[in-house]
């Protein structure tokens, strides 16, 4: 894996334990996160970069699940050494889509929160078949916190719904978000129990990253499965004022490919390294129309389903490539970037 991508590599960085977990507003905003990370090698590769978060939820069809359904921005970390490996901690915003709903309420958006990591793990490297596998275990139980907005569209679904959110006394609003954190970090017990696995393939120097202890030899599952060299091989989720974001991604031509599986397709913008800061809070809200007009962006549709391509030349900077659905219909698309 290049290390801006994978929405594994998220979780990658984590382990399953405990977990803090709080209702109340972001702690702090993707400026004030900026620049609060170490020179030790690990938070150089992942400091400043996107990274996928998987499906969540239960009930959802198997093909979805594995798709992405939000990003995270890591904007701090910290690395040191200690008796049983490393400890690191990252931080950072970040949106989830969600699509819940009870007998009483119902929310469908996208929810954004900071969310704080901090454990321990020990390496363990074995080569195989070509294959260099890195295997990352927890040691101890990690620190997770996140925060979720209280900036919910609930919806009311019964009569008592309705009755609820006339009432001051009562913070639907709040109760929501309680039940969203309480969801989320679950949901990354579940999906950290068994540590992870990063590989390097010797012969064609791929990287990549998933959750749990592949065998030795074997590489992660992806989108696409030619052999061609990527930086991005993952697939996407997106319904209606859903974003999803990767990068950064070096400047010069790259190539974006998609495999749209369902859906109207895909509209894609870049937006540079150094405006992500004043452009975040209107991607992590899904309002794309709301960004600055740059002259560095290249920006176009990949419509309906099937295979697509498109070039995306940035020359200026170091870039994101983000990412929405076409209209109102959800999308599912399978994404590659490379040089």
């Amino acid at each position: 894996m290049s290390c801006v991508r994978r929405a594994s590599y998220l979780t990658a960085c984590l382990a399953v334990g405990s977990a803090a977990c709080s209702a109340e507003p972001p702690a702090a905003s993707p400026n004030r996160l900026h620049g609060l990370s170490d020179d030790s090698l690990i938070c150089k590769a992942v400091t400043d970069r996107f990274v996928g978060i998987p499906g969540v939820e239960d009930g959802r069809a198997a093909t979805q699940s594995k798709a992405l359904h939000g990003s995270w921005w890591i904007r701090g970390c910290s690395a040191k050494r200690v008796a049983n490996g490393i400890r690191v901690r990252f931080e950072g915003p970040g949106w989830y889509f969600l699509d819940r709903h009870d007998r009483d309420f119902a929310l469908r958006q996208q929810v954004t929160f900071t969310l704080g990591v901090e454990l321990e793990g020990a390496p363990q490297l074995t080569v195989d078949s070509g294959v260099a596998s890195l295997r990352f275990e927890p040691t101890t139980t990690p620190e997770v916190e996140i925060h979720v907005t209280r900036n919910l569209s609930v919806r009311a679904t019964s009569a008592w719904g309705s009755l609820v959110k006339l009432m001051p006394v009562v913070s639907v609003r709040d109760r929501v978000a309680q039940q969203l954190s309480a969801v989320a970090v679950s949901a990354l017990r579940a999906k950290l129990r068994d540590g992870a696995t990063a590989t390097y393939e010797l012969a064609s120097g791929q990287r990549d990253v998933a959750l749990g202890q592949l065998p030795a030899g074997q590489t992660p599952e992806t989108a696409f499965t030619d052999g061609v060299p990527w930086l991005v091989n993952e697939r996407v989720f997106l319904p209606a004022n859903a974003t999803q974001v990767v990068g950064p991604i070096d400047p010069g031509p790259t190539r974006l490919d998609a495999r749209v599986e369902q859906g109207d397709g895909l509209a894609y913008r870049t937006v540079c390294q150094g405006d992500m800061p004043a452009d975040y809070e209107a991607i992590a809200s899904g309002h794309l129309d709301r960004l600055a007009p740059s002259a560095l962006a290249a920006h176009g549709t990949l419509l309906g389903v099937g295979e697509h391509s498109a070039t995306l030349r940035v020359d200026g900077c170091k870039f994101f490539v983000v990412l929405a659905t076409l209209g109102d219909a959800t999308t599912v698309a399978a994404l590659r970037v490379r040089g």
